[in-house]
């Protein structure tokens, strides 16, 4: 199989074309032949050496991309929900950016009818890591009374943030909150579904969130930027508000007001979905097959939003634009084209 080869530290022009046997599937394994590869921020760190798999870590899982959509073309003695032929979406610890990628059965999901391949690409990063982040009790807890909650999401046009749009809106979260950096990105947010698009490049969206909320603030925020922009989140809170940190892009050494967040009896929490357990991944999958694909069988959920689809072996051109920031929704690699080697 053809997949994606990167030197930890390289530039986004440096990824190339390697070709590898196929992966091994173990009894518990279900092996995707890939039609389509997420591109996420998470890739842009892994790329630069600062998100690498575990020393140890299987070959396949040593390949960029943590997320796939494709048809079964294998699976193992003890697999149940899936058979060759299926479609479906899948949550990986790597190997992605492959032609062929496998995971074990708890982490992958069936793809409704109405989705091509394509949208469901964008489904398992996403997805699982915004239902996680905000929706379990343990984290957001939006489950709980959401028709009297206010989510602030930073950066409302990107994988993560538009389907936290979609999402939140789908699940009945009362006002949401986004925060962008053009005209343009404004329109995208409230197509998505924010009740309130703040332009962050021309007023504070601290003040913009308070006025949005009587002076509350916000019940849940998500962020991934960390930085100076901790205290400011902390100040943007409500009472009883809950700060969710999914990364840390300008920077993760902070300083803020302790003594501010404990007044407001609030708590700071948020995590990556690689270190989760097996038990952890397939907990969220069983909610998302619950409360999520119901909604996108339905049509009361959009399909995550596609904003270009490149060839596998333009991975480098797909990192360049997720890095200037040009993205809205969604861009995913095609694994199989025109002059591509079959296995």
């Amino acid at each position: 199989m053809e997949h994606i080869s990167y030197t930890p530290g390289c530039d986004a022009s440096d990824l190339s074309m390697s070709h590898s046997p196929l992966p091994s599937v173990t009894s518990n394994d279900v092996l995707i032949q890939v039609e389509y590869s997420g591109v996420g921020g998470t890739d842009l760190a892994q790329r630069r050496g600062n998100f690498n798999p575990k020393p140890g870590s299987l070959d396949h899982h040593l390949i960029m991309g943590l997320e796939v959509s494709g048809i079964v073309a294998q699976v193992g003695d003890e697999v149940t929900d899936f058979q060759e032929g299926d479609r479906v979406a899948a949550l990986l610890y790597g190997g992605g950016y492959s032609q062929y990628a496998v995971a074990p059965q708890q982490q992958v999901l069936e793809v409704p009818d109405n989705l091509s391949l394509a949208q469901a690409a964008a489904i398992p990063e996403n997805f699982w890591t915004v239902y996680a982040n905000l929706f379990e009790p343990a984290f957001g807890n939006l489950c709980e009374k959401p028709e009297e909650k206010t989510l602030l999401v930073h950066g409302g046009t990107g994988g993560i943030g538009s389907t936290a749009l979609l999402l939140s809106k789908a699940l009945g979260v009362n006002k949401v909150i986004t925060t962008v950096s053009s005209p343009e990105k404004m329109e995208a947010a409230q197509r998505f579904g924010a009740d309130v698009v703040i332009n962050y490049t021309e007023t504070d969206f601290v003040e913009e969130v308070k006025e949005a909320t009587q002076g509350k603030g916000a019940d849940v925020i998500l962020c991934f930027l960390g930085g100076d922009y901790t205290p400011r989140n902390v100040e943007a809170l409500a009472p009883f508000g809950r700060l969710i940190q999914l990364g840390l892009r300008r920077g993760k050494e902070v300083t803020f007001d302790f003594k501010l967040l404990m007044n407001k009896w609030g708590m700071m929490t948020g995590g990556h979905l690689r270190p989760r357990t097996l038990e952890q991944k397939e907990a969220t999958r069983n909610a998302l097959r619950e409360h999520v694909l119901p909604l996108l069988k339905s049509g009361a959920l959009d399909a995550p939003e596609i904003m270009d689809v490149s060839r596998l072996d333009e991975a480098g051109k797909a990192h360049e634009m997720l890095e200037e920031g040009k993205v809205v929704g969604k861009i995913v690699l095609k694994s199989w084209c025109e002059g591509t080697a079959t296995v």
